[in-house]
């Protein structure tokens, strides 16, 4: 089932533990610990807002099959999820992306073999990113039928200091909004306006129906 995964994990978030102090008033070492609970949740809350990576990381998608051309039109009406890669070019999720490590293919006896790089490029210009085939160049044949190509890649702005002011401010927002309102019952279950406002210049559109539909995006957080 085509699908993404982490390979290596961030290490830092959109702010740190002394910004999200400062920025609470909090002076003492009492609160560290929820604190520290809170900067995870309000930078994984921003993640999923604008289905971005914020800092670096490590990133696997995992298609299942691969068609050099379209899908020949089917008579009368039928559904089900159309998986199948008939462009060229795959749509990687969680922008921005850095680079493309490797893109690894399978035979339907399982064994690995790697796409040489010279066969495509990365479009970090286009928002979401791409793998792009190259002119002259096409994808595998004789692949498995589930997970038959997988594409790892290095997503995220950076460090701590790379990510932009905005989701910065806005994850700061969403913390203290959490620090204020814990235990709090379900009234206040909505992330205050101002951080959601900061997020929408970042906030990646999507049209598809199904986030892992091959012809169209591909989505999900991780």
């Amino acid at each position: 089932m085509a699908g993404l995964s982490v390979v290596t994990a961030e290490t830092a978030h959109a702010i740190t533990s002394t910004e999200a102090k400062n920025w609470l008033r909090v002076d003492g070492s009492d609160d560290d610990t929820v604190i520290g609970n809170l900067i995870i949740a309000s930078h994984n809350w921003a993640k999923r807002y604008t289905g971005r990576s914020l800092t670096t990381q490590t990133l696997k998608m995992s298609i299942d099959s691969i068609y050099d051309a379209d899908i020949p039109i089917k008579e009368g009406s039928y559904v089900g999820i159309d998986q199948d890669i008939t462009r060229r070019s795959i749509i990687l999720p969680q922008s921005p992306v850095a680079s493309i490590s490797n893109v690894k293919y399978y035979n339907d006896e399982d064994t690995e073999s790697t796409f040489a790089s010279s066969s495509y490029y990365l479009d970090s210009a286009s928002v979401p990113a791409k793998f792009v085939l190259r002119n002259g160049e096409s994808y595998p044949t004789g692949l498995r039928v589930a997970n038959a190509l997988e594409i790892t890649y290095v997503a995220g702005y950076g460090g701590v200091n790379d990510v932009p002011q905005d989701i910065k401010h806005a994850c700061l927002i969403y913390t203290a909004w959490l620090f204020e309102h814990r235990g709090d019952g379900t009234d206040r279950n909505s992330a205050p306006y101002q951080a959601t406002q900061l997020l929408q210049p970042y906030v990646i559109r999507q049209f598809s129906t199904h986030p892992y539909r091959g012809t169209a995006h591909y989505g999900g957080m991780v």
